[in-house]
């Protein structure tokens, strides 16, 4: 099996076509679903949950921040998160420091908290493993429902797109970059992180009557897009140059040899909404940064254009992160 997410194909196959046991108050796993769910009373509780082999006290970041955009997509926020470490016997305490350090961190930036979880030393693992699994509650269960979004939705995308890559590749390859770019150049890529969460977008595309949304994380726009129609049922018509990238992405992603659009893309948001012009002005009101990349179709094709040239979307390929040595 390849590196990364597990292929769609096989996770439908070998993993949703094995679990038999259903609850009717639940969305469980689907193609294109960032949360699970229960129905309650009052509201709907979602829950996300992201593995990661902790190289640097920065993947522990994304994973935080990985389940709390998937929360916040959702249309709630997270009320807590619990924390599972396998750590190998060569680790310091030091360094356990260092990693919880940073799991608290960026449980700051979403006002939650580590609420429980499980602590193991192993000899079955080189760099420890954290997952991390964040629940909120909303009112809101149609936004995590592939089957909401329709033809004939406006495409948006928040900020830009590899902004996860770019920063974690700027704080954990600095001193490769700096054979090319300038200290203040890396710095203000490594800055990225700062706008790692997404939930005030999400907030605001709910106010504005969004049918769905996505965070956008491992696989980049590419990966996103093609999870969103693929579970809904329907096409794309997407412009390129639409896509919203930052200069220094374009130029670091340049200098490694990655395509930035099936890139780790912590920070940016996908909405599928039917005014999608209005919910861009209502973005640059709180200084937002966000565009209106295509639209939903009625047909299967899901096209990719670059100005006068069209291409069609892939399945989702291995993250470029992989290609670097995450």
């Amino acid at each position: 099996m390849r590196k990364g997410k597990l292929q769609q194909s096989v996770l439908v196959r070998s993993v949703f076509k094995m679990l038999g046991q259903k609850r009717e108050d639940a969305a469980g796993p689907a193609v294109g679903r960032g949360v699970s769910a229960i129905a309650g009373e009052k509201e709907t509780q979602v829950f996300s949950c992201a593995p990661v082999l902790v190289k640097d006290p920065e993947d522990a970041v994304l994973a935080v921040c990985r389940v709390c955009n998937s929360v916040a997509a959702a249309g709630a926020s997270a009320k807590g998160v619990l924390v599972s470490l396998m750590l190998p016997e060569a680790m310091e305490e030091k360094d356990l420091k260092e990693l919880m350090r940073a799991v608290d961190g960026a449980c700051v930036r979403y006002g939650t908290a580590v609420i429980g979880g499980h602590t193991e030393v192993t000899d079955g693992v080189s760099y420890p493993v954290l997952t991390v699994t964040a629940a909120g509650g909303t009112t809101r269960a149609g936004l995590f429902d592939p089957s909401c979004v329709t033809a004939d939705l406006d495409l948006v995308v928040t900020k830009g797109i590899a902004l996860g890559a770019v920063s974690y590749l700027a704080k954990t390859r600095r001193d490769e970059l700096l054979t090319r770019f300038s200290p203040g150049f890396i710095h203000g890529a490594a800055d990225f992180s700062e706008d790692y969460s997404v939930c005030r977008e999400a907030e605001i595309a709910v106010e504005h009557g969004a049918a769905a949304m996505q965070d956008l994380s491992e696989g980049g726009i590419f990966g996103a897009l093609w999870e969103m129609a693929d579970g809904a049922g329907v096409g794309l018509d997407v412009a390129l140059k639409r896509i919203p990238i930052r200069q220094e992405t374009v130029e670091i992603c340049e200098f490694f040899g990655v395509n930035p659009y099936q890139m780790l893309s912590t920070g940016s948001l996908l909405i599928a909404a039917a005014d999608g012009e209005g919910l861009v002005q209502k973005m640059a009101l709180e200084g937002i940064p966000s565009a209106v990349i295509g639209r939903t179709t009625s047909g299967k094709e899901r096209i990719l254009r670059n100005g006068e040239e069209v291409r069609y979307l892939d399945k989702p390929q291995m993250d470029e992160m992989y290609r670097v040595g995450r």
